[in-house]
């Protein structure tokens, strides 16, 4: 009787369920996950088989695929030194690689499991609840291979996404947080933002909240995500996203000298540039 390739999910919420439930559409795995939390275990029980430890979760296993917040990668690719045999393959869903690769590679052996990815798939609704086996279909994965990765192991990572439907990509670390600094993360800080500046007016003007229409719940949608992931997210990437929140303020400095001006011709070009980029996308 052949062996069930036995597959560890670490951090069953969105992205961990999302992999459970496509996983499970698949024969001959066995899928096991594994929670920090009680609550979170008990959530995740209905997607797949929780195990009652980490350790129990990532014994013999020969797939590892870390979907907790990214504070807590390295402290766990420490911790499965030791626990995984000579085949296993780890990777990561983490939206920040430029610190985990670096952190990584000095870790001595990980670069034979060690292949760190994060998928463009998400909803502003965290939890286990929320999974989604469609989730990862047509959506880019981003890996960002360890320096010494033998070829053959990245391979392996790439195919385990493109059996899920999705488009793996291999990018450089650093060049991957800078794109998503500007893609994701300068616009969930900027719609937090914007939701609060509206909380503040709200608060001195109930009728406020009959105007909100369309536009105002597209724009801040995203402000309704994980507080937790994101302020993981926003201080590993700082500096990038400080670099365009800088460029960002030098826009909003424009727009403020124009609308002082009140030049329609102005407004004219900027709502058709802005137009034209967006249908491009």
């Amino acid at each position: 009787m052949t062996k069930r390739k036995k597959i560890a999910v670490i951090g069953v919420g969105l992205l961990g369920g999302s992999l459970a439930l496509a996983l499970k559409k698949k024969k001959g795995l066995e899928i096991v996950g594994w929670n920090h939390r009680a609550s979170s275990r008990k959530k995740a029980s209905r997607i797949l088989k929780v195990m009652p430890t980490f350790e129990k979760a990532v014994e013999n296993a020969d797939v590892i695929v870390l979907c907790s917040h990214s504070s807590t990668i390295l402290p766990m690719l420490k911790q499965l030194k030791g626990l995984m045999h000579p085949q296993t393959l780890i990777m990561d869903v983490s939206s920040i690689k430029g610190r985990i690769v670096e952190a990584a590679q000095s870790i001595k052996g990980l670069e034979q499991h060690f292949v760190p990815c994060h998928p463009m798939a998400g909803k502003e609704k965290s939890g286990a609840e929320f999974a989604d086996a469609l989730l990862y279909q047509n959506r880019y994965i981003f890996i960002t291979p360890l320096r010494k990765n033998p070829a053959t192991l990245v391979r392996k990572a790439v195919q385990f996404w493109k059996s899920l439907g999705a488009k793996p990509v291999l990018m450089n670390a650093n060049t991957h947080d800078k794109n998503v600094a500007l893609t994701s993360h300068l616009p969930h800080l900027l719609a937090s933002a914007f939701v609060q500046l509206y909380g503040t007016q709200e608060k001195r003007s109930k009728q406020i909240k009959m105007a909100v229409g369309s536009g105002f719940k597209d724009f801040t949608r995203i402000a309704a995500s994980n507080p937790s992931m994101w302020s993981d997210i926003l201080e590993m990437n700082s500096r990038e996203v400080l670099s365009y929140l800088s460029q960002y303020r030098r826009q909003l400095s424009l727009l403020e000298k124009n609308l002082k001006k009140g030049k329609r011709s102005f407004w004219r070009s900027f709502f058709e540039k802005g137009r034209t980029l967006r249908e491009k996308l």
